[in-house]
């Protein structure tokens, strides 16, 4: 295989699980939940930021506590 079809891969591989993860986000009922995760996952920004970003007085340990609650009731 040649770099270049290396790369398409990855590339077509990347775009297939940022749309599943997308989709997972999208059926997150909760607004502020579904924003948290939307800065964190999906634009990357650190819980600081996260939490900066949500304002209303939110930590990033509450941010963060906030995802985890949802991951394991999830399960």
């Amino acid at each position: 295989m040649d770099l270049q079809a290396v790369i398409d891969a990855k590339h077509l591989q990347r775009i297939h699980e940022r749309s599943r993860l997308e989709r997972y986000i999208a059926d997150i009922d909760d607004s502020l939940t579904r924003m948290i995760f939307r800065l964190r996952f999906v634009n990357g920004l650190s819980w600081r930021q996260v939490a900066a970003s949500v304002g209303g007085g939110h930590t990033e340990d509450g941010v963060r506590m906030r995802v985890k609650r949802y991951l394991e009731q999830e399960k």
